[in-house]
């Protein structure tokens, strides 16, 4: 979020969305300096309302609002927002980063009418399938979503964007792909 407030500069501004108390103690000390960042304590999802967190006690950036592999987790009572709830009809969206640990697929359910009201927006976000199936979906259902919306999806490396190589694509726990994906 720093990051992109100074890319943004002080006309740009950064929404971002944190569940985990703890989390967003460090998001909110962060955001102290910055203007341009608004904060809101909970999840992004498909629907806006009461849900759960379920924590890892190993990695606070693994944090998730299902439970996978009937793992034992500490579970929060948590907030979650639909994108579409958050952003006002009409209110102007030019980037969305995304990291949910697998629930992209579920949060991208919930901004179908902010994604038709800003057809010129770009997309970041994690493809991990791994991560897409314990929560219920699958990556090409991702995939279809975004292409669904007259997205053309890439992938991230280290040469720049590529086209999205489907057959390096496994459900193994270690693989992830960054995704962008915008307008064609």
């Amino acid at each position: 979020s720093e990051f992109l407030a100074r890319c943004v500069g002080p006309t740009g501004v950064v929404y971002s969305f944190e569940p985990a108390p703890e989390n967003f103690k460090r998001l909110r000390a962060t955001a102290r300096g910055f203007s341009n960042m608004y904060l809101l304590q909970a999840a992004v999802g498909e629907r806006s309302g009461k849900s759960e967190l379920y924590l890892s006690d190993t990695l606070n950036v693994d944090h998730r609002t299902y439970l996978a592999d009937n793992s034992a987790r500490r579970v929060l009572q948590i907030e979650m927002v639909a994108l579409d709830d958050y952003f006002k009809p009409g209110q102007r969206v030019d980037f969305i980063k995304m990291d949910v640990q697998g629930y992209e697929l579920h949060a991208l359910r919930g901004t179908g009418r902010l994604l038709d009201d800003n057809p010129a927006v770009k997309l970041l976000l994690e493809l991990w399938p791994y991560g897409l199936k314990q929560a219920g979906a699958n990556w090409v259902e991702l995939i279809d979503a975004l292409t669904t919306k007259k997205m053309t999806v890439s992938e991230v490396t280290r040469r720049g964007l590529v086209p999205l190589r489907s057959g390096s694509i496994t459900e193994d726990p270690d693989c992830y792909v960054n995704l962008f994906a915008s307008q064609r």
